[in-house]
């Protein structure tokens, strides 16, 4: 068992995972976890959904790929274009 300190971190606070700790769990800068309160302690885990930022997912799609753009003609009536 490894005791860590907390520390004041801006209005909250924090503490560090040891480099041994954070090797062995695949634990990299950036990661998110996901901390639940349970009896007696504190539950800390990766979170089993993959998470996927919105620009990662428009640079999947290939310009080639896309429909061409429809011209459905001038305004009929009182559109405002």
């Amino acid at each position: 068992m490894q005791q860590i300190k907390i520390s004041a971190w801006g209005d909250g606070l924090g503490f560090r995972i040891p480099r041994g700790l954070a090797d062995s769990f695949d634990l990299q800068d950036g990661d998110v976890l996901e901390l639940t309160p349970v009896e007696g302690g504190l539950l800390i885990k990766k979170p089993t959904a993959k998470t996927y930022r919105l620009a990662d997912i428009l640079d999947s799609f290939a310009t080639s790929e896309a429909a061409p753009e429809v011209d459905f003609g001038g305004p009929k009536g009182e559109e405002v274009w």
